[in-house]
């Protein structure tokens, strides 16, 4: 993909599933070595592909038989929490600020 920068149309979809290792001592549901599902679009500047990307793995799930009991989907992504903030009303300037706020909330 990098080497055809610029060469591909845009948006550009892109998914893999790659064995991956981890460089950290083993602990209990961490093994070092797993499979990632990766997936990525280019050439997007609003949340939508947040969106479709969100939407592809509750598919996935669906369609392989797990629901909203077996699985929860979490997002943290500066660019969505930037929207909906911006949506709410938070200053700009208190955005740093309130993303502390947010990652220490189920801490």
């Amino acid at each position: 993909v990098m080497a055809k920068k610029g060469g591909l149309p845009l948006p550009l979809k892109w998914y893999s599933i790659p064995q991956c290792w981890r460089y950290e001592r083993m602990t209990r549901g961490r093994r070092r070595e797993h499979y990632q599902w990766n997936m990525d679009i280019w050439g997007v500047d609003g949340i939508e592909a947040e969106a479709e990307l969100l939407s592809a793995m509750v598919m996935f799930f669906k369609n392989v038989g797990l629901t909203a009991d077996d699985v929860g989907i979490k997002v943290n992504s500066r660019n969505v929490i930037g929207e909906v903030l911006t949506e709410l009303g938070v200053p700009e300037e208190k955005f740093a600020a309130t993303c502390v706020l947010v990652d220490k909330l189920e801490k």
